[in-house]
């Protein structure tokens, strides 16, 4: 599974417009690619960019720390059969890498309404 994973400079896990990497994680080989985050220098639409970059390189999941997402890229995450890895917190990833490999975290179809940022 190819899994998009925001990233700041310290390598912590954040929500999709406050982290200048996007990583795509390849579980199944334990390798990854890193990208420049197209969602940083836009104004508007970034989660939806950063939604669909990621997907254009081949992620089916998205790791996401509470408002990763608003209402409209949520629900085109949602639509375009995207799973999640929801995060309570902000962790780094070597930790996320940790709880895949152990079987602590899984992915989910759905995200908890309170974890949506409201789109404006």
């Amino acid at each position: 599974m190819l899994i998009a994973v925001v990233l700041n400079e310290i390598k912590l896990i954040v929500p999709i417009i406050e982290g200048e990497t996007i990583r795509i994680y390849d579980s199944e080989k334990s390798t990854y690619k890193d990208f420049k985050n197209p969602a940083i220098h836009l104004k508007e639409g970034r989660r939806g960019a950063a939604l669909k970059f990621a997907e254009e390189k081949g992620a089916t999941a998205f790791v996401a720390p509470p408002q990763t997402f608003c209402e409209l890229s949520y629900e085109k995450a949602k639509h375009d059969g995207i799973r999640f890895f929801q995060l309570e917190q902000t962790i780094s990833y070597e930790q996320f890498v940790k709880k895949i490999n152990s079987n602590q975290l899984g992915s989910q179809t759905e995200l908890p309404e309170n974890e949506i940022a409201p789109s404006f």
